[in-house]
């Protein structure tokens, strides 16, 4: 599993879609800030209102086996808003579930996808076990972060609808 974080975390902070086994072709960071926005959210529980989420990429590794959703937290309400928020509350991880509640839903196949799960039992996603601690488990008023969660996605899946605890769906979010 270390392998596999390590190789997440480096993508996220770099920007590049790489995986375990597989070599980055980025020579140099890009900021969530510069990656184009393929769908947004508004905040749908009351305490949260003024919060937005925003779809910065959905995108397949390159042997196709897995997919990297990454997003943006926008806190723009009044509350603190935690990833064990947004934990699954239908499908239960056996390890760490924080923000493991981000569902990909292929309408066309009538697929849900939840994320993926390692070797340890624990969710793929930004949070988990709490590990590296440069990732904020909260996001305070006026701040905002970015996060990703990892997915097994079929090959026929060319766009999804990503559903996240306490907000609107976001529809047609295309995979890359």
């Amino acid at each position: 599993m270390a392998g596999i974080l390590a190789a997440l975390t480096t993508a996220l902070l770099t920007g590049s879609a790489s995986y375990a086994g597989e070599a980055s072709s980025s020579t140099s960071p890009t900021p969530s800030e510069s990656r184009p926005i393929l769908g947004t959210s508004e905040a749908s529980k009351s305490t949260w209102d003024g919060a937005i989420v925003e779809i910065r990429e959905l995108k397949r590794s390159k042997t196709g086996e897995y997919a990297q959703l990454v997003w943006t937290l926008k806190n723009n309400s009044n509350a603190n808003i935690s990833l064990v928020e947004l934990e699954n509350t239908t499908y239960i991880y056996p390890g760490s579930s924080t923000g493991s509640g981000l569902v990909l839903i292929d309408e066309k196949q009538g697929v849900r996808f939840n994320p993926y799960i390692d070797s340890d039992q624990d969710c793929m996603c930004a949070g988990a076990d709490h590990l590296p601690t440069m990732f904020h488990l909260i996001t305070y008023p006026e701040f905002q972060n970015t996060y990703w969660a990892s997915y097994r996605l079929s090959a026929e899946t060319e766009k999804v609808t990503v559903e996240i605890p306490g907000f609107l769906p976001i529809k047609d979010v295309p995979v890359s």
